[in-house]
């Protein structure tokens, strides 16, 4: 299906993209630092009162590695958004739900446990949608699914959800983006 004429496909949202990889980058910082003062507690702990302070330390840098991450993960999701608004309407679909529209895709990506599994949906989908556009709108650039969906799986998994998934996710947008701007330099209503 090509994409119709009348959509106007919007920018890819790449500030928020950014500002999610910066905010990554930050709370790897953070985590960094607190495993130094947790490590140190570790030596300290045959003597808890010396090892309250680093163990206090530790925990309050992770908390603010927490809220970077968070912050990191809101900016993804509207990259997401705004990267699922233009594909178009009729591949706009996510596993048996038809017609998933922007506000659906952020609430369930924000429910506990549901959100995993939706989120690799939405990455599947997406892939989806751009492959099937490109057999009208004949693109070059890669659509790269693998990538989503190892960006996807490594953020279940403890510790790589920090220090590898974002920025797989950074290169799995970043490659989504070049496919968005080739298509609307395909389609001339595109380009306002």
């Amino acid at each position: 299906m090509r994409v119709d004429e009348a959509q106007v496909l919007k920018p890819p949202a790449a500030r928020a993209r950014r500002i999610a990889l910066v905010l990554s980058a930050v709370a790897v910082a953070f985590s960094l630092v607190c495993g130094f003062f947790a490590r140190r507690a570790f030596a300290l702990r045959a003597d808890p009162d010396s090892a309250l302070v680093p163990t206090m330390i530790a925990l309050s840098l992770l908390c603010v590695a927490l809220l970077f991450r968070m912050g990191a993960a809101i900016c993804e999701l509207l990259w997401l958004e705004r990267t699922w608004s233009n594909l178009p309407e009729s591949y706009r679909k996510v596993g048996p739900v038809d017609n998933v529209s922007s506000a659906l895709l952020i609430g369930v990506s924000l429910m506990p446990g549901i959100a995993w599994v939706w989120k690799l949906g939405l990455v599947a989908s997406v892939a989806d949608g751009f492959e099937n556009v490109r057999r009208a709108h004949r693109f070059r650039a890669p659509v790269p699914k693998r990538l989503g969906m190892a960006a996807v799986i490594f953020g279940w998994i403890p510790g790589l959800n920090v220090y590898v998934a974002p920025f797989l996710w950074e290169m799995f947008a970043t490659r989504i983006d070049v496919v968005v701007d080739e298509i609307r330099a395909l389609i001339p209503s595109s380009r306002t």
